[in-house]
């Protein structure tokens, strides 16, 4: 029968293991070293293997975690103020892609396979509610244009942080100001319709 410090023992190893794993993917992406990992966890190859069979299971964990710790941490910083918040989360949102060049790969999907499939999963899982969330209280405070959708938001941050590593930060935030001029109910004209060419 196992001990309660043993369970004790084992829950600190995985979550030694996950705290590695979300930061090295934050600051270097997915393709990192399972070893590299243990060696940060500092935890042998045989803990890693009992807690995750293979690096696309740790890496499910670590990204559930990642998304989860951001959607929590901007959930946190919402004031109720429904234009100002969507302006502050993908100001935010941006900000963290600079700090950590590994969240741009994953919520940008730059990953293969499963790996992929699983980051799409979890974005929208963790983040996705929050989005829509601010979009929502937006139109309805009258301040976002009523046709613009929760995945218009989504998309238009992915589109944003590919500018992100490529430029300094006051360029950037010139970018999403001019994003947030056009989402305004204010300067709105007519939409496109979904699917064709703009």
């Amino acid at each position: 029968m196992t001990s309660p410090a043993t369970r004790s023992d084992a829950a600190r190893n995985r979550g030694r293991l996950l705290d590695a794993a979300a930061a090295l993917i934050a600051t270097r992406g997915s393709d990192v070293d399972v070893r590299e990992i243990a060696r940060r966890a500092e935890v042998g190859m045989g803990t890693f293997y009992r807690h995750f069979p293979t690096k696309e299971a740790l890496l499910d964990a670590a990204l559930e975690r990642v998304f989860t710790s951001w959607a929590e941490q901007a959930a946190a910083a919402l004031t109720g103020n429904a234009w100002p918040d969507l302006c502050g989360f993908l100001g935010d949102a941006l900000t963290r892609q600079t700090a950590s060049p590994g969240l741009l790969d994953a919520y940008c999907m730059a990953l293969p396979g499963q790996v992929r499939e699983t980051a799409r999963r979890h974005c929208n899982q963790q983040v996705g509610p929050l989005i829509a969330e601010l979009v929502r209280a937006a139109r309805e405070a009258g301040d976002l244009r009523t046709d613009v959708t929760a995945e218009d938001v989504s998309l238009l941050l992915v589109a944003l942080g590919r500018i992100v590593p490529v430029v300094p930060e006051p360029t950037w935030r010139r970018v999403l100001q001019v994003a947030l001029d056009g989402l305004r109910a204010s300067a709105a004209t007519p939409m496109p319709a979904q699917g064709t060419a703009g």
